[in-house]
């Protein structure tokens, strides 16, 4: 009985070191061209303190709740248009996606640039951020960083730090000049466990801080200037093949609290959420239409082309990996339809959504698979 009672003993000691040892994070754990995973956005946590960490640590955010839902979208290089194809390509870029947590940032003379772009290389060493674009008065203009913003370095354990400096500026026809420089400190403060409202999961901790100066001239006001942004927060928990942080909470230092602006987490779809950028049974620009829905064994997806254009067709999941890549091909002009083998799929039933994507458009409808 002893034996046995021994055994059992470090059976469970055993177990329990496993269980309590961090994890590490390297480049497969990244995103690939194409991926998309689903995110909830909020800008409150409550009285939860974000900046509470260590080794083995339990963080529960179970409580949080969504406003709105958003894909992160990870377009491939090949899928850049004018003018961004002629600065960005499979080369010197893995992918580009739509910046969500960008703001405005308005010049002197009343000039606004919106709409960021953010384009990222991802390699076995690091995960940098070598460009953006803004549109300014609707007109798009990409650019390359001078010097690259290093957001990770691989391999990723407990304790590791590293830290750049990045620069990037941009010439503003007729208008002037905004360009920004930065310093970024990554630390891995922290390892253990983390419960979102998606799920439980075995984390790294990764504190950033970012120190930046905002450089802005206005060519006919003869006018420029300096302006440093508060000291900025990153509080990101990553997971092992997530992609993205499970949980990242953004901050800023205001008057020295940290003040929460952005929290943005991997979820599931969640019944009347608002999901920006996210069509369901809308009609659209290429009127896309899957039926019946919800399916059993197939689907038919039906959609128009106004010109000669490359289509890719993929089904994903909730959180955004592919499961299926239905078309991949340059396609006439005219109406198309396309049945799809739900039953040769061998798909679990749930939510799923249909992509479409052409040069131009990307189209996205939920449907429901009950089997």
């Amino acid at each position: 009985m002893k034996k046995i009672t021994f055994l059992l003993s470090c059976i469970f000691i055993s177990t329990a070191s496993i269980a309590q040892t961090p994890i590490t994070i390297t480049s497969s754990d990244m995103p690939n061209e194409n991926d998309e995973v689903l995110v909830s956005v909020n800008s409150n946590i409550g009285a939860i303190d974000p900046s509470l960490t260590g080794a083995n640590y339990n963080w529960d955010f179970s409580s949080l709740t969504p406003n709105v839902q958003q894909f992160e979208k990870f377009d491939s290089p090949l899928s850049f248009t004018s003018p961004y194809n002629y600065l960005f390509n499979p080369f010197n870029t893995s992918y580009g996606r739509d910046n969500y947590e960008f703001s405005t940032i308005s010049l002197p003379g009343g000039t606004e640039i919106t709409d960021a772009y953010d384009f990222y290389k991802e390699s076995s060493s690091a995960y940098k951020q070598i460009g953006a674009g803004f549109t300014v008065n609707n007109v798009p203009i990409p650019f390359l960083y001078s010097q690259d913003d290093i957001i990770y370095e691989f391999p990723m354990n407990h304790l590791n730090t590293n830290d750049c400096n990045y620069k990037y500026g941009l010439d503003i026809p007729g208008m002037g000049y905004y360009g920004q420089s930065g310093h970024r400190v990554n630390f891995v403060d922290g390892w253990g466990t983390l419960i979102t409202p998606f799920g439980t999961f075995q984390t790294l901790r990764v504190i950033s801080t970012i120190d930046a100066i905002d450089t802005v001239y206005n060519t006919s006001l003869s006018l420029g200037t300096n302006i440093p942004r508060p000291l900025k927060y990153e509080f990101k928990w990553l997971a092992s093949g997530k992609k993205i942080p499970v949980l990242k909470i953004e901050a800023a230092d205001i008057a020295g609290n940290i003040t929460v602006s952005n929290v943005r987490y991997t979820d599931s779809s969640r019944t009347g959420v608002p999901q920006v950028g996210i069509a369901e049974n809308i009609a659209t620009a290429m009127e896309l239409t899957v039926y019946p829905n919800p399916c059993v064994n197939e689907i038919k997806v039906s959609y128009k082309l106004p010109t000669t254009t490359y289509v890719k067709i993929s089904i994903t999941d909730v959180i955004g990996k592919t499961v299926a890549n239905v078309i991949d091909q340059t396609q006439m002009s005219g109406t198309h339809q396309k049945s799809i083998s739900i039953a040769d799929l061998h798909l679990n039933s749930g939510i799923y959504f249909i992509n479409l994507q052409s040069d131009k458009f990307k189209e996205i409808q939920k449907i429901v698979l009950a089997r």
